[in-house]
């Protein structure tokens, strides 16, 4: 394998992102645990719950209301928890997008997609509160659609590819 990413193909530079090595010039954004959300509020919701059993405690509320509760915000922990690592579906692949100094390489639950920069025309991001996406125009017209908060770091995608797709356009 090369040591400088401009001469090492796509394949080798997603092989060493997936061998945990990011080459230098290329720089990887991982997919982000899509269920981190859901446990998040799953474990504020346990935590109302004790503190509405507490409060039905102190207010005498009833012995029956506060089990109630009490099994309510268990379940609740209990789906908040992260599955053990057995429960997890593996993947074969980790979904991940690399920027390279030559382009883009993506692998997500659509397969393996590339663009090189010399192809692109323009890249443009739109962002709103939460949310980033990236529209990728090649020079034939075609489009193509990133949504970059599914990535780690995704907000910083656009500016990465922006600032390549310049510096191979000058």
């Amino acid at each position: 394998m090369h040591d400088d990413v401009g001469i090492m193909t796509d394949i080798e530079v997603l092989l060493s992102v997936d061998a945990g090595r990011v080459p230098a010039g290329a720089v990887a954004f991982f997919m982000r645990d899509a269920d981190a959300e859901k446990r998040k509020m799953r474990a504020l919701m346990a935590a109302v719950l004790v503190a509405m059993a507490i409060g039905s405690g102190l207010a005498d509320g009833g012995r029956a209301c506060v089990a109630l509760l009490m099994l309510a915000a268990g379940i609740f922990g209990v789906l908040a928890m992260p599955p053990s690592s057995d429960e997890r579906p593996r993947e074969i692949k980790r979904r991940v997008v690399v920027v390279t100094e030559n382009g883009i390489i993506m692998r997500d639950g659509r397969g393996l997609r590339t663009w090189l920069f010399a192809d692109l025309q323009a890249a443009s991001s739109m962002r709103q509160a939460d949310r980033v996406d990236l529209w990728l125009e090649r020079r034939d017209g075609s489009k193509s659609f990133i949504n970059c908060r599914v990535f780690q770091r995704g907000e910083y995608l656009p500016d990465v590819v922006k600032q390549r797709l310049n510096t191979q356009t000058v």
